[in-house]
C-alpha cells in the first residue's frame, strides 16, 4: 500500500535532491547567480566555457558531468547558453540565506501590547525552538508564534528582529487574503476557528496550503482592518496600521475598539465594527473574505 508521502516523493524528487549533494554542482549554481547579480540581468545565459572558467574543477569532462546532473531541474540549456531555472534560483537563495542553519537567539524583549487573555500589559518577544514567540509574562499565555529563519536574525539587533517580524506578518496577511501561500505561492484553503475563553469568543482564520502544508492563523479582524476604508479610518485617527505589529493590534480587540459579530461560520458571515474617537466604521466579511464597508445603524 502506497502512503501519501511515498506518492509525493517519487524517484524524480529523490534524484533531484541527490543532484545537489556535490560542491562543484552548487558552485555552478552560485556562478550563474553571481553573473546575474553582477550584470543585473535575470535569467542570464553563460556559455559552457564561461561557466567552466567560473568554477574550480579539474577538467572539462568532470565539469560536463556535473552540469548534466543539474540540467533540467536546476539549470536550463538554451541555444544561447546555460541559465538558472526557477528551482535553481530557489536553491541559490536557500544557500545564501542559510536556511539550513539553526536560528540565532536573542535575549527576551519586552514589547508593547495587551494580552487578549488576561488583559495585562506584560508581553515579551523571544525565540523558542527556532520560532518567534510573543507571550504574556502575567498569565503565561502564548499569543503568537511565527517561523524565524536565520537570515532574518542576521545583522539585526533584538528590537530590529522584532520589528521585522511585525512587518512580515502583515505581508503574510496580504498574501493569504488573496489565497496565496507565502511559502510556495500555492492556493490556500481557509476555514474559521472559534476560540472560547472566559466567556469571550475569538475567531481566527486558519489558512492551509495543501501544496507545502504551511498553516497560518490570523484573527478574523485582520482581514477587515486591511480594507482600504479601514486603513484610511485608522490613519485619520492617528494610527498607521502598517507600522503597528499584530501583537499591538490585539489591544483594539481587548478594549473593544474593534469588535466582531459572526452570524455564521460556514459560510462565513461576519461584521467587524471599528470605533475610534466617537466615530464608527462597519465592515461586512463574507465567505470569500471579501470586505464591504456598510453604513452604521442610523445612517
Amino acid at each position: 500500500m502506497t502512503s501519501r508521502n511515498e506518492a509525493r516523493i517519487d524517484q524524480d524528487v529523490v534524484e533531484a535532491i541527490g543532484a545537489l549533494g556535490n560542491r562543484t554542482r552548487l558552485e555552478i549554481l552560485l556562478a550563474l547567480a553571481e553573473a546575474e547579480r553582477e550584470q543585473q540581468e535575470q535569467w542570464l545565459r553563460m556559455s559552457f566555457t564561461e561557466l567552466y572558467d567560473a568554477v574550480d574543477v579539474e577538467s572539462t569532462s568532470q565539469f560536463s558531468y556535473h552540469l548534466d546532473q543539474l540540467a533540467g531541474q536546476f539549470v536550463a540549456e538554451t541555444p544561447d547558453g546555460y541559465r538558472l531555472t526557477y528551482g535553481g534560483d530557489k536553491i541559490v537563495r536557500t544557500i545564501l540565506s542559510g536556511l539550513y542553519e539553526s536560528t540565532e537567539t536573542f535575549d527576551d524583549a519586552d514589547v508593547d501590547g495587551i494580552c487578549v487573555f488576561c488583559e495585562e500589559s506584560a508581553l515579551v518577544a523571544l525565540v523558542d525552538e527556532e520560532r518567534f514567540v510573543v507571550r504574556c509574562d502575567s498569565c503565561e499565555s502564548t499569543l503568537l508564534t511565527d517561523l524565524l529563519p536565520r537570515s532574518q536574525t542576521r545583522h539585526r539587533s533584538a528590537s530590529e528582529i522584532v520589528d521585522s517580524v511585525g512587518y512580515r506578518i502583515w505581508g503574510t496577511a496580504t498574501l493569504v487574503r488573496g489565497s496565496v501561500c507565502p511559502e510556495c505561492y500555492g492556493q490556500v484553503d481557509t476555514t474559521v476557528d472559534a476560540h472560547h475563553h472566559d466567556g469571550r469568543t475569538l475567531y481566527t482564520l486558519e489558512h492551509t496550503c495543501p501544496e507545502c502544508w504551511l498553516v497560518i492563523h490570523l484573527p478574523i479582524e485582520v482581514v477587515a482592518a486591511f480594507h482600504p476604508a479601514a486603513v484610511g479610518f485608522f490613519w485619520n485617527h492617528g494610527i498607521s496600521l502598517l507600522d503597528l505589529p499584530l501583537w499591538e493590534f490585539f489591544e483594539f480587540l481587548v478594549t473593544d475598539a474593534v469588535t466582531t459579530d459572526v452570524a455564521t461560520v460556514d459560510p462565513l458571515e461576519a461584521t467587524v465594527v471599528i470605533a475610534l474617537d466617537g466615530e464608527t466604521l462597519r465592515l461586512e466579511v463574507d465567505d470569500a473574505l471579501r470586505v464591504t464597508p456598510a453604513p452604521v445603524d442610523g445612517g
